[in-house]
């Protein structure tokens, strides 16, 4: 038994871009999944805005912590960041399980 003959059985070319894409082109998305694609794009933005209307104290001149100059708040824009990805990925979910449903619904149509 030779590993390399066996390999060569198993192996499969990568798929090429343009297979990829006439794959990806097949696809449409529903309602629920445009709203968190659109919502994920518009939290981007928020989150760097949010960033810079809140900014994080970079140098304090004394003890009772008076800032003297700030910076841009990256933890901010991160944590908007990570919850608007978890609220749009849920409803990207839903879209997609509602996507799956309403498929196996027209199969079981066509089959009846």
């Amino acid at each position: 038994m030779n590993m390399f003959d066996e390999i060569e059985r198993e192996k499969e070319d990568l798929p090429k871009i343009h297979n990829i894409t006439k794959e990806m082109s097949h696809y449409t998305f529903n309602g629920y999944q445009k709203f968190a694609i659109v919502t994920f794009l518009v939290c981007f933005c928020f989150g760097i805005i949010l960033g810079n209307l809140f900014p994080a104290c970079g140098t304090s001149s004394n003890f009772y912590g008076v800032c003297t100059t700030t910076e841009f708040n990256f933890s901010l824009m991160l944590f908007v960041w990570f919850v608007s990805f978890l609220v749009c990925l849920f409803f990207f979910a839903l879209g997609h399980i509602i996507s799956l449903l309403t498929s196996i619904e027209k199969h079981l149509r066509k089959d009846t």
